[in-house]
């Protein structure tokens, strides 16, 4: 019953008022009164479902419409919004407050399977009672290297799991108790590291915790012969976004950050406490409290803004950043009564920031000063239909800066921007008139840079006459300038308008200057034609611009466009220009070309697409060579790219011949980046040689191969990974100069149950010259814990870290960015 579906279709709002729930699949429909309520009862293999982002299955499902509850039963799959996939025996999900109770529960949520008898959801967290979990489930381990059991499991949104009364499991024997445990499953980073630097022994700790009022780590250090460090991660778990970071390490190094952000309809507040003494010994601040939290036209809109830092260095200058300490904003809302408007606002603030080095009282101050500053806005407009054909329009729009600093006459400083309009347009039949007026002034100083105006005033009346009736549309409009005492130039405009063809006269004209520009532009679109035409003369000057004539022609798939500048002041033709593109299913031409007649050049530029490859050419022609660039790519991201170009110029013989190769794949596998560069014969050198090579990224050059049947044959897997760059210098004594970043190969042992071992040896050094001090790490990956040993001579470090969570060496085993090959 195939049809069915469309019936459901129908049945939907009777289904869910709120959401709706779309039935992609079903066998058979019941509908049934139990009670006085109305029961629908589905049923298939599977009857499957969808909800605003969620998937469900079943082999019945049964909706109760009044009370809006779900019930599901016979092999239960529930995809929600999050990804996690429940499965249970029977599960009850209720409409209204998105919550769910299951039974005989497995879900399996970022690399973590977690099983149980119960299970409740509530408030977008999930609690399974007497539950079971692990993240080796997807490792392939026939036992699981480990695991827990609790009396009761909350996995929350984010995949932030605590558990309490829980009981650790090795090998699924119990080892160890606890009373609470906490995993961040999203956030992956070693939890114990023990090694030794240029100092001596150093260990680091951190320790998770739970507690009524959040959860976190606490930190713990100890450095030989330095003594020891200590600090906390912690987050909120309530409405607000919490969360607090602090580490003191010896001798008196400080790190910490905190952030609290609450949003509400009514309020919100932002919160920002950071310092990071392995950068800069500043403690930069930053607070916005807003009223309401999300404002509409009709409120009233209150601000709070605090901004700056704390200098902890007194030897070195501070940064010359604006600091806000503090500053308050007021805005109105826009009140409208009638045709007329209003809209004001005020900021009052203190501020240190970099003074305008344009006011002279200001420089008196130094570079960086504070200083007292108030902002009032106002906006007023006014709309109005007086009379029939006539519109009437007002705006003055005002802002005003006022400052506690004074200039040198000792007054106050201040600056406004400050801008008024007014204009009444009366319309009879195609006839119009307009009278404007508009008065416009930024004048003042500021002593800061950052709000400083530029000086400028405007002070004008101007009248325009037009007429319009289609396809003639004629304009004149005059004016003074009443800030200048002179009239302004008179523009007088005729065109005609028609959907084939467009002719238009452009003339400007001073009252005293006598004629000042002219300008004429036609135009004619026979289809598939395009023709154009424009020439502007300068009075004044008494010179042509150059001619400009274009044309065109629209051809199925892309287009064939010719133009012409040509002089007429004795200069002839300028340039000529050609474009053609074509488009043809999945391949694509296109051709540009110009041709400079003063500077006797011709320049062609071309592509051709022919699917995942292409061609391109750019070639230049002058009386002295020829200049060229021929192109080859191949193949479609992400992977790989191949990049091949020529160039070099013809001038009695080959010379600056280059040949580029690039290569680029960007799998999540495997992604590299290599680019060189090929010196090839010319006049001038005959040689043969690489110029330059650049590699960056993670190569597997083969893969490992695990143990066969007969537990012979394994072969180690073989990568290249981090950056390498080499230039070629003929004056050096070497000849070559090679830079290396954390570059180097890494050994790959692949074991059972997807057990790797992964040994690197990388460079982080510039050769030749300076003796090889490599990085070794050793890196053992059970997929949900590793361990890495970590050898490094450049520092003279050693250091032991281990991590939990699933895949784990994918983390572990990347350095700064580049993800080393080898890996699944």
């Amino acid at each position: 019953m195939r049809w069915l579906p469309l019936l459901l279709f129908l049945l939907l709002p009777a289904l869910a008022e709120e959401r709706v729930i779309k039935v992609l699949e079903a066998e058979r429909l019941e509908l049934r009164q139990e009670g006085g309520e109305e029961v629908y009862v589905l049923v298939g293999e599977p009857v499957r479902l969808e909800r605003e982002g969620e998937a469900l299955e079943a082999k019945r499902v049964v909706y109760f419409r009044e009370r809006r509850l779900l019930f599901l039963s016979g092999g239960v799959r529930y995809r929600d919004r999050e990804g996690r996939l429940i499965e249970a025996e029977e599960l009850q999900v209720d409409l209204a407050d998105e919550s769910f109770d299951a039974l005989e529960v497995r879900i399996e949520a970022e690399n973590l399977l977690l099983t149980g008898p119960i299970c409740q959801r509530a408030a977008g967290a999930i609690l399974l009672e007497r539950g079971y979990a692990t993240p080796c489930a997807s490792c392939g381990q026939e036992v699981p290297d480990y695991a827990f059991r609790a009396r009761e499991i909350v996995l929350y949104p984010g995949d932030r799991v605590v558990a309490r009364d829980v009981t650790l499991l090795v090998q699924e024997k119990p080892v160890l108790t606890l009373p609470v445990l906490l995993l961040y499953l999203s956030e992956r980073r070693p939890r114990l590291e023990v090694g030794q630097d240029e100092g001596g022994l150093y260990v680091k700790a951190d320790l998770p915790y739970v507690a009524a009022f959040g959860l976190g780590y606490t930190l713990l250090r100890y450095y030989q012969g330095r003594g020891y460090g200590f600090g906390l991660d912690h987050y909120g778990t309530g409405e607000a976004k919490e969360r607090y970071f602090f580490l003191h390490t010896p001798p008196d190094t400080f790190q910490y950050r905190g952030e609290y952000g609450l949003k509400r309809a009514g309020f919100s507040v932002a919160a920002l406490v950071e310092r990071d003494d392995t950068l800069e010994k500043l403690t930069r601040f930053r607070l916005e409290a807003l009223l309401p939290g999300t404002p509409t036209l009709q409120d009233w809109r209150y601000a709070l803004r605090l901004e700056g830092f704390l200098d902890h260095d007194e030897s070195t200058p501070p940064p010359r950043t604006l600091q806000r300490l503090p500053e308050l904003e007021v805005q109105s809302p826009t009140f409208r009564e009638g045709p007329f408007s209003l809209q004001a606002g005020l900021t009052v603030g203190r501020y240190l920031a970099e003074t305008n080095p344009l006011n002279r009282s200001a420089r008196a101050l130094g570079p960086y000063a504070e200083a007292g500053r108030a902002l009032f806005t106002h906006t007023e407009s006014l709309v109005l239909a007086p009379w029939p054909g006539a519109s009437f329009r007002a705006e003055n729009r005002f802002l005003g800066f006022y400052y506690t600093t004074q200039n040198p006459d000792g007054e106050p400083e201040r600056q406004v921007d400050w801008t008024t309009s007014v204009s009444l347009r009366q319309a009879l039949g195609g006839f119009s008139v307009e009278a404007a007026y508009t008065r416009s002034v930024q004048e003042g100083e500021s002593p800061f840079r950052f709000d400083a105006l530029p000086q400028r005033r405007s002070h004008q009346a101007t009248l325009t006459l037009g007429f319009q009736e289609r396809p003639l549309a004629l304009s004149l409009k005059g004016g003074r300038d009443l800030e200048g005492g002179r009239y302004l130039p008179l523009e007088a405009q005729a065109a005609l308008q028609d959907p084939g063809y467009t002719l238009t006269l452009y003339h400007r004209r001073g009252v005293e200057e006598g004629p000042l520009e002219t300008r004429l532009e036609a135009g004619l679109t026979p289809y598939p034609f395009s023709l154009r035409a424009s020439l502007r003369y300068d009075h004044a000057k008494a010179l042509y611009d150059p001619l400009l004539l274009q044309a065109g022609y629209a051809l199925p798939g892309g287009s064939l466009n010719l133009g012409h500048r040509h002089g007429l002041d004795g200069k002839g033709p300028l340039t000529t220009d050609l474009s053609f593109s074509l488009r043809e299913g999945a391949a694509a031409y296109t051709l540009q070309g110009r041709r400079d007649w003063q500077q006797d050049t011709l320049t062609l530029q071309g592509q051709a697409i022919l699917g995942p490859e292409s061609l391109s050419l750019q070639a230049t022609l002058d009386p002295k060579a020829l200049g060229y660039a021929l192109g080859f790519r191949s193949g479609v991201a992400p992977g790989p790219l191949l990049d091949l170009l020529l160039s070099g110029r013809y001038q009695e013989g080959f010379r600056e011949s280059n040949l580029r190769l690039g290569l680029t794949q960007a799998l999540p596998e495997v992604a590299f980046r290599l680019t060189a560069n090929l010196h090839l014969p010319e006049v001038e050198d005959g040689g043969t040689y690489l110029k330059d090579l650049t590699f960056d990224g993670g190569l597997e050059l083969w893969p490992p191969r695990p143990l066969d049947a007969s537990e012979e044959n394994a072969l180690p897997g073989l990568s290249l990974s981090g950056s390498l760059s080499y230039t070629r210098r003929p004056t050096s004594p070497e000849g070559y100069a090679l830079a290396l970043r954390n570059f180097g190969p890494t050994l790959t042992f692949l074991g059972r149950e997807n057990t790797k071992l992964h040994l690197a040896a990388l460079l982080t050094q510039n050769l030749p010259g300076t003796p090889l001090k490599p990085k070794f790490l050793l890196t053992l990956d059970r997929c949900c814990w590793a361990m890495r040993f970590t050898l490094d001579a450049a520092k003279n470090e050693v250091r032991l870290a281990f991590l939990y969570g699933g895949q784990a060496a994918e983390v572990l085993m990347d350095e700064e960015g580049v993800r080393l090959g080898g890996l699944p």
